[in-house]
């Protein structure tokens, strides 16, 4: 993904007219950050709850990148002017959109498989540790309705949505906006997204193929229909593409469907590279999207 050309003359053009972009400073979320650690940290001590018994580390987890995100994106609001409608842009329309993202699931969710069945057990021999880091915020069994409800509420719904507004909505256009190289500011971008999850190689290249869904539709609601979508699959046990590729080769072995889902993945991915990665040196979907907002015509007013 970050094999893009950077060359500054096919670089997005920057907007003449003043833009949050300018105002906002992805530096300052490190002081949220501490914020919000101190405030879940009250919040624990106050209700008497504790980790492990009561509340999971994954739940602890989402609750301080909660905080963390709202606060930051309500000073972004309030003091810099951040226009939300500009950041979401319109639902796409397009079938072929949509197509884009069900490709980008796919894709993602073979690439998943391939680290799980080949880097994973690779891992497990060399540095066990990093083998539990991969495996240890895997979506977790529910084991009934009420558990269903509780992490399609927090996984598909809240994490989708606050997690491309964050990183994908502010963080990766405000550093190509500063910088003016898209495609450096989307690897970048990637990475504390990619740190905040378990499978670091997975979540690193989900980032990117989420950001060149976001560039290509101008819609943030593509990236956030991406994710839901994945993290669904993931709740409900993923595609049965394992369990038909046994069924064909009358089960091959873990190695060897691992390899197929590397080079499967590998072909979509290049192929979603190919269909949106000539928008990235278009003008930001945030800009483009307030600069058309602020040169609509007026609504007619009229006539008592």
């Amino acid at each position: 993904m970050g094999l893009l050309s950077n060359d500054s003359s096919a670089s997005a053009p920057a907007s003449t007219s003043d833009t949050a972009l300018d105002r906002i400073r992805v530096r300052h979320l490190a002081l949220w950050a501490v914020c919000a650690l101190f405030g879940a940290v009250g919040l624990l001590i106050a209700s008497g709850l504790e980790v492990g018994p009561d509340i999971s580390e994954r739940m602890l987890g989402m609750g301080f990148i909660g905080l963390t995100t709202v606060g930051w994106l309500g000073q972004a609001l309030w003091r810099q002017g951040l226009d939300l409608s500009a950041l979401f842009g319109p639902l796409p329309s397009s079938p072929s959109a949509w197509g884009t993202v069900l490709v980008g699931v796919l894709a993602l969710d073979l690439f998943n498989s391939a680290e799980f069945h080949l880097l994973v057990p690779w891992l497990e021999q060399v540095a066990p540790r990093l083998a539990d880091r991969y495996v240890m915020n895997a979506v977790e069994t529910p084991t009934g309705t009420r558990e269903y409800l509780r992490l399609i509420g927090s996984v598909v719904i809240a994490a989708p949505l606050v997690e491309e507004v964050l990183f994908r909505g502010v963080v990766y256009q405000r550093w190509a906006y500063a910088w003016n190289r898209p495609a450096l500011a989307l690897g970048a971008a990637a990475v504390p997204f990619a740190l905040l999850h378990g499978h670091v190689l997975g979540a690193f290249v989900f980032a990117g193929g989420t950001t060149l869904l976001y560039v290509h539709t101008r819609s943030l609601w593509a990236p956030i229909a991406m994710h839901a979508l994945g993290n669904a699959n993931a709740l409900f046990g993923g595609l049965p593409v394992e369990a038909g590729f046994e069924l064909i080769t009358g089960g091959a072995g873990d190695g060897v469907f691992g390899g197929v889902s590397l080079v499967a993945s590998g072909i979509l991915l290049v192929g979603l590279l190919g269909r949106c990665g000539g928008a990235l040196y278009e003008p930001l979907p945030y800009v483009e999207h307030e600069d058309e907002r602020r040169t609509a015509p007026a609504s007619p007013t009229r006539n008592p």
